[in-house]
């Protein structure tokens, strides 16, 4: 499987990047959410639209952590505690 993209965080929930991939796919995660509002205005679109597509790909970005994470439960951490 290779190093985990994801780490768990030390302050806080969840995971964060901890290698050039996992900080390359937030980056594509971040830039698909910002492409979705202009793209379905110029396809013409719902409105609604936007928020389903951003919902999927918040899905698919969080499944692909999931996955890429250093298999950490996702808890709430207070550093060194």
């Amino acid at each position: 499987m290779g190093a985990p993209w994801f780490g768990a965080k030390a302050y806080g929930i969840g995971v964060s990047p901890k290698r050039p991939a996992g900080w390359i796919a937030l980056a594509i995660y971040v830039a698909a959410v910002v492409a979705t509002a202009p793209i379905t205005r110029h396809l013409a679109a719902p409105r609604w639209m936007a928020g389903v597509v951003i919902g999927l790909l918040t899905v698919a970005f969080l499944l692909l952590m999931l996955a890429k994470s250093d298999r950490q439960p996702w808890r709430w951490r207070w550093g060194g505690r």
